[in-house]
């Protein structure tokens, strides 16, 4: 919207200035020269480029203050319209009249003609690449796909789109990361959370044109239910965090009564999903078999004589429960006649390393098998046939492929995540496995 009785230079000038935003700010974030920026608010079309050009940046501008983009250009052409109707008419050309004569083919005009051609193809050429830096790149934030009015926990995990291998950038949190989308363009962001209301704002940053998206915004409102570990008797426990993201072992700490026994219960809540793609030699994508890590036994540790105690739990990649309970009898079944001792939950998501890791194995026979690493063969293994008992620790930074003559003999385990077997016993497969978000 605009105010009625203000030029355009005002208008602009009022939006930016209402968010306090300096004119050095816009240019970063626009792309539009400042020079050019003070020439709209000041009305100085004068040392304005093109019509063309103008136009752009007063669409680019408009949309980037919260202004009506066809509003603004329509005071613009208010504004324009009388210093053109000011200029005097320009008679028309006169007709040319020419004489008819046979079309005659010669080195010149086969000359002018591909000139006239090369001129076409460059002006084409130029209009591309002015459509492709001035376009902004897209960016879609699937999770959260709307406010969440409610939410308990401490972190969330942010998943979306943009276009390939754009920088995506946070603002608005106390700790703001970053993190680079896939070649295909999806991304995940760990963020952390403070109670009460969390305003996240995300922008991509297309590495190609330097543009950057227009602003995606989510609103997290933290809300913890006031219950305070062992306030109910159970084990207070400062390690981990509710709702922590963590990559690798996780470690538990708090405190019981002095000398109690603190018996830990790891309990899968969500199972992990793949943290890479795969797709076969046709580039058709292989849809990966569910699969949860494997129970975890439960674990006692005991309080020392100031009532702290730890702990270090090798769990799986996925969501997990930890639930916490102390006492003389905290790692045993109560009697029937004996209340259950108090319990406190800590929820924790695992995250496979950064990259791609694990094992392959070849099982029950050989097996023919090509192996590489980031483009690289794996020396003394790619090409041969691989013998039974064959374990090999695989680490690639964003690729790995993977032909074997015999699916149903290859046993595979990355970042956490067990395939087991590739396929049929006798089938021949070509998997290429991409990291779903690379280096991060």
């Amino acid at each position: 919207m605009t105010d009625a009785g203000r030029t355009l230079g005002q208008t602009l000038r009022a939006a930016r200035e209402a968010k306090r935003w300096d004119v050095a700010r816009a240019e970063r974030e626009t792309r539009i020269r400042s020079h050019y920026l003070a020439a709209l608010e000041e009305g100085d079309y004068a040392d304005l480029p093109s019509d063309v050009y103008t136009r752009g940046f007063i669409r680019n501008y408009a949309t980037y203050l919260g202004l009506d983009p066809e509003a603004c250009l329509e005071l613009y052409r208010h504004e324009v319209t009388p210093a053109v109707a000011a200029r005097p008419p320009v008679a028309p050309p006169k007709p040319i009249v020419v004489e008819k004569r046979d079309a005659i083919i010669t080195r010149g005009r086969v000359a002018a003609a591909g000139l006239v051609i090369l001129v076409v193809a460059f002006i084409a050429y130029l209009a591309f690449q002015f459509l492709t830096f001035a376009g902004t790149p897209e960016l879609t934030l699937t999770d959260p796909a709307t406010d969440l009015p409610a939410y308990a926990g401490t972190s969330y995990i942010l998943r979306g789109t943009t276009v390939p291998n754009a920088r995506i950038t946070v603002d608005g949190l106390r700790e703001n990361p970053t993190t680079t989308a896939s070649a295909g363009g999806a991304f995940t962001l760990p963020i952390p959370l403070v109670p009460g209301s969390n305003v996240v704002t995300l922008l991509a940053t297309d590495p190609v044109t330097g543009r950057t998206s227009n602003p995606v915004r989510r609103t997290i409102t933290v809300t913890l239910d006031g219950s305070t570990p062992g306030a109910d008797g159970g084990p207070a426990v400062s390690a981990p965090e509710q709702d922590a993201v963590i990559v690798g072992p996780v470690a538990v700490s708090g405190t019981a009564a002095p000398g109690a026994g603190v018996t830990i219960r790891p309990t899968l809540v969500v199972a992990p999903t793949p943290s890479f793609t795969v797709t076969n030699v046709a580039g058709q994508t292989v849809t990966v078999p569910p699969w949860s890590p494997p129970a975890v036994d439960p674990v006692t540790v005991g309080a020392d004589l100031s009532g702290a105690f730890t702990a270090e739990l090798d769990l799986g990649v996925g969501t997990w429960d930890l639930r916490l309970t102390s006492g003389p009898s905290a790692g045993a079944t109560p009697a029937p006649s004996e209340a259950a001792p108090a319990e406190t939950v800590r929820r924790v998501t695992v995250l496979p390393p950064s990259g791609l890791s694990g094992t392959l194995e070849i099982r029950d026979a050989a097996a023919y098998l090509e192996l590489e690493e980031d483009g690289v063969p794996r020396a003394g293994v790619s090409g041969l046939n691989a013998a039974v008992g064959t374990r090999l620790v695989l680490s690639a930074e964003t690729r790995i492929r993977i032909r074997t003559a015999d699916a149903g003999r290859v046993h595979l385990v990355l970042n956490g995540y067990t395939i087991s077997p590739l396929g049929a016993v006798g089938a021949t497969i070509e998997w290429r496995i991409d990291a779903l978000v690379p280096g991060g």
